[in-house]
């Protein structure tokens, strides 16, 4: 038995009032100085490509323009690079999106990837991998919570604690759900290095995921400034980075003036897709966390 909507109904999830598709790109031309402007920085701070990517990958998943996240992918991977280099590209853009439900909601990572995929050349599709690293098991499961526990209390420490219980008053299940999905299988890598057709978004990288799905949301600025604190602490021994192949550039990246780069550029990327980017109103009430 079919099921139809209404035309009412079709209208209401289609009306002003709630868009009912993506942004569209600003125009090849506006997208590639936006680019242009974003790795140009990058590169005169001796920062890897892998970070202004990530960064924009993350801040246009949020902001909900997969055509312009298909663009990002076209001038980071120009078709006069090898197939090698490309499909790395895609992969750490791939990797991004997927981390990106933990701060701005699946939908939206659906949206991104699947636009994504359609995108890529055919070599570049074969050459990424098809099977899953983040399948939860019975053999697994205590250790990805481990991970997960142990990334959350580098971050927030030395409220960690507190604050589980803080989230646990809200809903007994909000901390288990964060911990167990979110941290244990998602932000902290299931393995220290990826196989062939995955790309590894470590340790530093997540952080930079994390502030600019939230810089890019608007409104969730106590959770910025969490993970503000989560990428200076990323670079402090015991994070797990350390253990990770070295980020050219992450000092710089961890800095005052990197912090402020990536807040500005995600601003930059929001208010180019999206003019209105910028007007939320004043006066949000303020919470902790």
């Amino acid at each position: 038995m079919s099921v139809r909507l209404s035309s009412s109904i079709k209208a209401l999830i289609a009306g002003p009032n709630n868009i009912g598709s993506a942004l569209p790109s600003p125009g090849k031309a506006v997208s590639d100085k936006l680019f242009g402007r974003l790795s140009s920085k990058a590169s005169a701070a001796g920062l890897a490509e892998d970070a202004w990517i990530v960064m924009t990958t993350a801040a246009l998943v949020t902001v909900n323009s997969p055509a312009t996240l298909c663009e990002l992918y076209s001038y980071a991977a120009p078709e006069g690079e090898s197939v090698s280099a490309r499909t790395q590209t895609a992969a750490i853009m791939r990797e991004t999106g997927i981390k990106c439900i933990g701060f701005s909601g699946i939908p939206r990572t659906i949206n991104a990837l699947g636009a994504l995929r359609a995108h890529l050349p055919e070599d570049v599709k074969s050459g990424l991998s098809s099977e899953p690293l983040r399948r939860a098991t019975p053999d697994n499961v205590v250790a990805a919570d481990a991970r997960g526990k142990a990334l959350w209390d580098n971050i927030y420490q030395p409220y960690s604690d507190k604050l589980l219980a803080k989230l646990a008053k809200s809903h007994p299940d909000l901390p288990v759900h964060i911990l167990h999905a979110h941290y244990g299988h998602m932000f902290a890598d299931p393995l220290t290095t990826f196989p062939a057709g995955h790309a590894k978004v470590g340790r530093i990288l997540t952080s930079v995921v994390a502030m600019s799905c939230l810089k890019a949301q608007q409104g969730v600025g106590p959770q910025l400034t969490s993970h503000v604190y989560g990428l200076k602490k990323s670079l402090q021994e015991g994070s797990g980075a350390e253990k990770e192949e070295r980020l050219q550039g992450q000092e710089w990246l961890g800095s005052d003036e990197g912090i402020e780069w990536i807040l500005r550029s995600v601003e930059d990327v929001c208010a180019t897709v999206n003019p209105g980017w910028g007007r939320l109103a004043e006066g949000q009430v303020k919470a902790k966390l």
